[in-house]
């Protein structure tokens, strides 16, 4: 059954904004009825967000105690978010004070230890105001209540970006496998030098690690992402990372193999050129034997290959550098930058094969790793 989420509109020309988040919901899976003040009724319409939302919009709280079958004891609701929320919202709610639908709801999912997300929404002389950040400090405080901070520029505190609120609600009603977990992943593409003007490196779009990134952050975890660059300082960066207590190093990142001698002129292109080439030290091999207790995925890509094969790769691989997990795949099938794929999830135990959406495949690598 999908969870319900209660969006309250508000009297922010952030409210615009609120027709792509009720999709964006939708689009992730939750059920959304919407909230509006009659002072959001100026700025987006009931009949938009009806079509949104494919419900019926509340607009005022009437004798069939809208906010109680919400947010009551066995109310449909799991969580409300407030989207955009002003100054005026955002105080009465810390008061207590219930004069419109959205104070109202807001009163009665506190009460009653529901979740409540606020997006705050305004200028950015009203969002300094010292009892505005004393009443923001206060909900705070509440376990349940969560701020999701806005992008503070233009002299404008602007509602947060929608992806980043969608996300936020995803975390608070997630079950949190990694609470508290240090996680670094390290991501994308590597480069080696040639001269000053030239590198090598390769086609890795990093998709991959961004969603493990978000899937990482819905669990509870708290994550750190690295993106690639020139090979030797990236490693660097990494091991510098590494000497504080991390729980588990993950690597998409597509660390160059081989590495060229480096000229320091800039190579003529008006003769023939051969380039040397020579192995680089692996990166999971120098963490290993650095941090032996330190909990490990690799990825390993592949090309021509079958699932027999890419399973005894990722095995032999395993096994040689002691890793937790291998994640391995065949490039030739899905190519970088693709958006979906399919990924093997190699452990000592037993393969788990993925065909979706990176997003998708970010997710059930997130829940095995969550085992280990």
């Amino acid at each position: 059954m999908k969870k319900l989420i209660v969006l309250g509109l508000t009297g922010s020309i952030a409210s615009i904004k609120a027709f792509d988040l009720c999709r964006l919901l939708r689009k992730r899976g939750f059920d959304v009825q919407v909230v509006m003040s009659r002072a959001s009724l100026g700025i987006i319409s009931k009949a938009t967000m009806e079509w949104a939302s494919d419900k019926e919009v509340i607009t005022s709280i009437s004798g069939k105690v809208e906010h109680v079958k919400l947010f009551g004891k066995g109310g449909k609701a799991s969580l409300f978010l407030i989207a955009p929320a002003t100054a005026n919202t955002i105080s009465k709610v810390a008061m207590g004070i219930d004069d419109t639908p959205i104070t109202t709801c807001a009163t009665t999912a506190i009460g009653s230890g529901l979740p409540v997300l606020i997006a705050p929404a305004m200028h950015e002389p009203m969002y300094d105001h010292p009892i505005v950040q004393k009443n923001i400090d206060f909900l705070e405080k509440e376990k349940r209540i969560e701020m999701v901070s806005p992008l503070v520029e233009e002299d404008k505190a602007k509602m947060a970006p929608i992806e980043q609120i969608v996300l936020a609600v995803e975390r608070k009603l997630s079950k949190k496998k990694l609470e508290g977990k240090k996680i670094l992943i390290a991501n994308g593409a590597t480069y080696s030098k040639i001269d000053p003007m030239r590198i090598i490196t390769n086609l890795s779009s990093g998709k991959t690690g961004k969603q493990l990134q978000k899937q990482f952050y819905i669990t509870g975890g708290l994550v750190e992402l690295i993106e690639g660059g020139e090979y030797k300082e990236f490693c660097k960066k990494n091991l510098s990372k590494l000497k504080k207590e991390i729980d588990y190093f993950i690597v998409p990142a597509a660390l160059n193999d081989f590495e060229p001698k480096e000229y320091r002129n800039k190579v003529s292109s008006s003769k023939k050129f051969v380039l040397e080439l020579e192995p680089t030290e692996k990166l999971i091999s120098i963490v290993r034997k650095k941090f032996p207790l330190l909990k490990i995925v690799a990825f390993k890509a592949e090309t021509n290959k079958t699932k027999k094969q890419l399973e005894k790769i990722g095995l032999e691989f395993l096994k040689k550098n002691k890793v937790q997990l291998v994640i391995v795949n065949d490039v030739s099938k899905y190519p970088a930058g693709s958006d979906s794929s399919e990924m093997g999830i190699v452990s000592k135990k037993k393969v788990v094969w993925v065909k979706a959406t990176k997003e998708k495949i970010a997710k059930k690598i997130v829940e095995e790793i969550s085992k280990i």
